[in-house]
């Protein structure tokens, strides 16, 4: 490669990477002028003891913002409101509690006079373009070119958004990534040049070398040759037909190198004089980050349909953490894309490349993709002298098991068209020998994973919440905590989470402090809660933490603590009691079904979306809970449901 080429081309592209705008433009809801007029009666009957007729408890005052003529200027409270509404935590479960119907008005209330939101003409929202993280990079080169490339030690980690390493506007670039970018697009093309054997290399060379056809001596059907090579794998590159301009600057750029040859009537000389351009392209922004073109992209107000390719695009980054194959491409290219969305969406499904979502999702929708190195003191844990002895029993093996479960699971449930609260209360699990022998079920042999029915009495496992993956994450080093794992099922399962601690708020350990005797778990929150600071939050997170007792911190049953036998029994804040964790299990897939399958709804569409889920998303929430609902709940319907709502099939301008 000529210096000055090489040179130049590297300060070009990270000129162009850093020209980029990737700041976050996010959508914001038009002040409606919301008219004088009486809300549902559920407001003044249900709720005025405490937030009416001159009692503000918590800062609301809902009688003052119904009177006023533009109720959505207060959007924050209100947002409040709709959300405790639709989750059944207000009123409370010891207050006079509305019908099902009158609880329903309000919301649809608020969600039509307030936020004037329009299920016939829903707002798409806005997604930051967005780049590819470091998954998404290695799976797509090697799609493109079969090449395997460890994307997680040359680039550094990428940053999170709402829990997902998906959302455009938390995948920034910086000039040392963009150097990285460089740097890993010329080692893959030098490896792809190397070998003219091998898959990569005919992959790109579709057509063979020049000197593979009669007129390869000619230079003008070189330099067409070069343009058809360039012009397939950029538009394969960019996930869409590559535009003459850059069409001819890339050609322009193969020819410049190749002029800088000795002989350019060499095969090896013309084949070699391609790097700069193939480099070109990998380092371009079209291929980095995944923009979508639409007419007017600065009106905001213009909501269109994506086009073909982006919404292929959307389709295998979602299902493939990966660029469409051939077959999409052939579809987006014939309009003909959206016409057979179902069966595409099977067709993905069942590609094991459909693993990749499994495991990018599950991984961090439950985090179990932190339960490989997550620091855990299993001698401590269990009482042990001897080091050797705790890592016989919890080792590396046991907890890529543990995380091989869940989406073995999760996987199950989304093929086999089951409910998604199968999640929840499945009687079976998938175990090897190692993670069998670690919980204690009998008769499974060998490394491999597969399904096993589970005795729920003998087992003591039923469902996402009795895995090994889950209850590690949600412990500390040395102990449980029931604070982490209530909190981790609000926030995960629920989609209720309390708000942050208040400051000046004492640490859990300072409530036993002056105690006799040991405490458990139980009694130490108990005293945590007589803090009224503490209460408001803790009578939500613990009972559902203390469920999980039975469990140590490295998912281990037992029966007793600190010498104590343990009470998982608990009553959730909307009144439901239980007595175990497999009876919150089915209460949450029964009682609270709805709750727990909008929460993975929200969950699955900010993965998918990469953007929050925002209010003036609730009608696609809600189209696809309907959809889900007419079809048993099925897991399958909810990713459905998302490939099909306006927010994924949408855009409008502004990015």
């Amino acid at each position: 490669m000529g210096l000055c080429v090489r040179l130049s081309l590297r300060a070009g592209c990270i000129g162009v990477l850093l020209g980029l705008t990737v700041a976050p433009v996010w959508a914001m809801a038009a002040e409606p002028d919301v008219a004088d007029g009486q809300a549902p009666k559920l407001f003044q009957n249900f709720c005025f003891d405490c937030h009416g007729d001159g009692a503000s408890e918590g800062g609301l005052d809902l009688e003052s913002i119904l009177t006023q003529p533009a109720a959505a200027r207060h959007h924050s409270q209100w947002l409040a409101v709709w959300k405790n509404l639709r989750a059944q935590t207000m009123p409370p479960a010891d207050a006079e509690l509305p019908e099902p119907s009158d609880r329903a008005a309000a919301v649809t209330w608020i969600e039509r006079h307030v936020f004037q939101l329009d299920p016939a003409h829903p707002d798409p929202g806005n997604v930051t373009m967005r780049r590819l993280n470091r998954y998404e990079y290695e799976n797509t080169i090697f799609d493109l070119l079969g090449i395997r490339f460890h994307a997680n030690e040359a680039f550094p980690a990428d940053d999170t958004g709402y829990g997902f390493d998906t959302i455009g506007a938390a995948l920034s670039i910086s000039p040392v990534l963009t150097e990285k970018y460089l740097q890993a697009a010329e080692q893959i093309v030098e490896q792809l040049l190397a070998d003219r054997d091998s898959d990569a290399f005919r992959r790109i060379f579709f057509e063979g070398s020049p000197s593979d056809d009669a007129t390869g001596n000619d230079a003008t059907q070189r330099t067409a040759h070069a343009r058809r090579v360039l012009e397939r794998f950029a538009s394969r590159a960019f996930r869409r037909p590559v535009d003459p301009p850059t069409l001819d600057r890339l050609v322009e750029l193969q020819r410049e190198c190749l002029s800088q040859s000795e002989d350019d009537m060499k095969d090896p000389r013309w084949v070699n004089s391609m790097d700069q351009a193939l480099t070109a392209i990998l380092v371009s922004p079209r291929f980095l980050f995944r923009a979508e073109l639409q007419p007017d992209p600065d009106d905001r107000a213009h909501i269109v349909d994506l086009d073909g390719y982006a919404l292929a695009s959307r389709l295998s980054y979602f299902l493939w953490s990966s660029l469409p194959d051939e077959r999409l491409w052939k579809l987006a290219g014939a309009g003909r894309l959206r016409a057979q969305l179902d069966a595409e969406v099977e067709r993905m499904l069942s590609d094991p490349k459909s693993d990749r979502f499994i495991k990018a999702f599950v991984g961090q929708w439950l985090q179990t993709r932190d339960v490989t190195g997550l620091h855990i003191d299993a001698r401590r844990v269990l009482g042990l002298r001897s080091l050797e002895q705790a890592q016989r029993i919890f080792n590396p093996r046991v907890r890529r098991a543990m995380q091989q479960e869940t989406e073995l699971l999760f996987a199950a449930v989304l093929r086999k068209n089951r409910p998604a609260t199968e999640l929840l209360t499945a009687d079976y699990t998938f175990l090897n020998q190692p993670l069998a022998n670690f919980y204690g079920i009998p008769d499974v042999r060998g490394k491999t994973m597969r399904r096993v029915q589970l005795d729920p009495a003998r087992d003591h496992r039923r469902g996402i919440l009795t895995h090994g993956s889950v209850l590690v994450i949600t412990s500390n080093p040395t102990r449980t905590s029931p604070v982490k794992r209530g909190l981790f099922i609000l926030e995960n399962l629920l989609a209720t989470p309390p708000p942050p601690p208040p400051p000046g708020v004492p640490p859990l350990a300072a409530a036993a402090k002056g105690q006799k005797g040991h405490l458990s778990n139980r009694e130490i929150l108990a005293l945590h809660r007589e803090n009224p600071l503490c209460a408001s939050c803790h009578d939500r997170m613990d009972p559902l933490g203390l469920a999980l007792e039975n469990y140590n911190a490295i998912g281990r049953w037992r029966t007793e603590e600190k010498g104590q036998p343990i009470d998982s029994s608990g009553e959730l804040l909307t009144g439901e009691k239980f007595s175990s964790v497999l009876e919150l299990a089915q209460i949450l897939a029964e009682q609270r079904k709805t709750d727990f399958c909008r929460c993975l709804a929200e969950k699955m569409l900010t993965y998918a979306l990469g953007r929050g889920v925002e209010y003036y998303d609730a009608p696609a929430v809600e189209a696809i809970l309907k959809r889900m609902d007419q079809r048993e709940g099925q897991l399958k319907q909810l990713v459905l449901g998302i490939v099909h709502s306006a927010p994924f099939q949408k855009r409008r301008g502004g990015d």
